[in-house]
C-alpha cells in the first residue's frame, strides 16, 4: 500500500516514435552513465531539465559483471506490456544505447496474453516472456507458483518512493498514474463538481444517468475504502448507485472521457490525466477534477524466475527505474515517475489539480476482488 503527501507533476509530449527491430542488436559495449546516450540528452533537451538530475546514474546502472556477460550470452530479451510497440521502442531508445547487444522482443496484449498465459505456461515448464509489465491484479499468483524473480538486489531498488514496490521484491513499480474524474466544461462549471469525494453521491446535478462509469471502479474507490473503512464505503457504493443512478460504461477509459468530451456523460470516472490533456489539445471541452484525495495506481511489473533472458531482464528493469529510465518514461507517456529525486511539479499532468491534495493507493488485491464483486451487482442492477 502506497501513499504520500503533496505531489505534483505536468503533461509531456511524445519525443520518439519508432518501432522496435532487430536493429538494436549489436557488438558494441555499452556506454557508461558518464558518456550519455543521445537518445537521453534528447530527453533533457525536450523535458528542458539539467542533466545535474542524473546524478548518481553511474551507480544506479553499477550492476554486476555477471550480468553483462550473462546478458550478452542470452541476448534476446522477450517483453510483455500493455503500451503500444512504438512507444515502447521510443521509451527503449536510451537502453538501446546502452546495451546494444541485447536484441529486444516486445509484445503488446491485454491481461490475458501479457501475463496469464505466460503464467500457465510457466507453470508447464515454458517461457513465454522474461519480463511481464501491468501485473497487477496477478501478483499473487506470481508469488503462488514461485514463478517470480526476487528483483531487491537491483541496484535502483531503493531508489523509489517509499511503499512503491512489492516489498518481497517480487513486483516493483515502474510508474504511477492519477485517477479522478473528468468532467464537460460545457455542461459544468468547477464549482458545481464535488470539494471531497464524500460528497460525490450528493451532488445532485450530476444524478440520473449523468455520470459514466467505467468498469474499473477499484482505481478510485479503494483508497476511499482504505482510508474511511470498509463499513464507510459499503454504504458509499450503495449511495452511488441509488441517489446517483450512474451509466454503466462498457467502453475502456480512453473512449468514456471521449464521451464526456461529446457531451454524452457530464461526468466519467475514473479517469486520467494524459488522456484529458491529449483531448484539451485537440479543443475538446474537458476537464479533469479530484476533489480532496488523489486516487494512484502503482503499476507493477515481475520477471519471470530462471527465464532464459533473466540477465538482460535484471539491466532492463534496473535501467527502467534508474533516473535516466524514468525521465526517458516521462517523456514518452507523460506519466508520474516512482523515483523519489524525480517527484517534481514538472514531471506531473495537470499539477494544478493534485496541488496540495494527498495521494492515497491500495494494492491488496483479495479486498478488491471483495470490492469488486460487490460492486459489480449493483452495476448488473443499474444495467437493468
Amino acid at each position: 500500500m502506497f501513499e504520500r503527501q503533496n505531489a505534483r507533476f505536468p503533461a509531456l509530449p511524445v519525443i520518439f516514435g519508432v518501432a522496435l527491430t532487430a536493429g538494436l542488436a549489436s557488438s558494441q559495449l555499452a556506454a557508461t552513465a558518464a558518456d550519455l546516450p543521445k537518445a537521453t540528452e534528447a530527453i533533457l533537451q525536450q523535458l528542458k531539465v539539467s542533466a545535474d538530475l542524473l546524478k548518481g546514474l553511474d551507480e544506479e546502472l553499477a550492476v554486476p559483471a555477471a550480468w553483462i556477460d550473462g546478458a550478452r550470452k542470452a541476448n534476446v530479451l522477450k517483453i510483455t506490456g500493455s503500451d503500444e510497440p512504438p512507444m515502447q521502442a521510443a521509451l527503449m531508445k536510451p537502453f538501446a544505447e546502452r546495451y546494444p547487444f541485447i536484441k529486444v522482443e516486445y509484445s503488446r496484449g491485454a491481461a490475458n496474453e501479457r501475463v496469464v498465459r505466460p503464467l500457465m505456461a510457466y507453470s508447464q515448464g515454458r517461457f513465454l516472456t522474461d519480463v511481464a509489465q501491468s501485473v497487477n491484479g496477478s501478483i499473487a499468483e506470481f508469488t503462488k507458483m514461485n514463478a517470480a524473480e526476487n528483483l531487491s538486489n537491483l541496484p535502483v531498488f531503493k531508489s523509489a518512493v517509499a511503499g512503491a514496490h512489492d516489498p518481497s521484491g517480487l513486483a516493483v513499480s515502474f510508474r504511477s498514474r492519477p485517477y479522478c474524474m473528468s468532467y464537460n466544461t460545457n455542461l459544468l462549471k468547477k464549482e458545481q463538481l464535488p470539494k471531497t469525494w464524500k460528497e460525490f453521491p450528493d451532488t445532485a446535478i450530476l444524478a440520473n444517468g449523468r455520470i459514466g462509469a467505467v468498469m474499473l471502479p477499484h482505481l478510485w474507490l479503494m483508497p476511499l475504502w482504505h482510508t474511511y473503512g470498509e463499513q464507510w464505503a459499503l454504504k458509499y457504493i450503495d449511495d452511488f448507485f441509488v441517489k446517483m443512478k450512474p451509466q454503466i460504461r462498457p467502453e475502456g477509459l480512453n473512449a468514456a472521457m471521449a464521451l464526456v468530451g461529446a457531451g454524452e456523460n457530464y461526468v466519467s470516472v475514473p479517469s486520467y490525466p494524459e488522456r484529458v490533456k491529449e483531448l484539451q489539445d485537440k479543443g475538446t471541452p474537458i476537464g479533469w477534477h479530484c476533489p480532496d484525495m488523489v486516487p494512484l495506481e502503482m503499476s507493477k511489473l515481475s520477471v519471470f524466475r530462471g527465464s532464459p533472458g533473466i540477465d538482460a531482464a535484471r539491466l532492463y528493469v534496473n535501467w527502467l527505474l534508474s533516473s535516466e529510465g524514468q525521465l526517458s518514461q516521462v517523456a514518452v507517456f507523460g506519466t508520474m515517475p516512482v523515483h523519489k529525486d524525480l517527484q517534481r511539479k514538472e514531471f506531473f499532468t495537470l499539477p494544478e489539480e493534485m496541488e496540495g491534495k494527498p495521494f492515497a493507493s491500495y494494492d491488496d488485491q483479495e479486498t478488491i476482488d471483495r470490492f469488486l464483486v460487490i460492486w459489480n451487482k449493483y452495476a448488473a442492477s443499474a444495467r437493468k
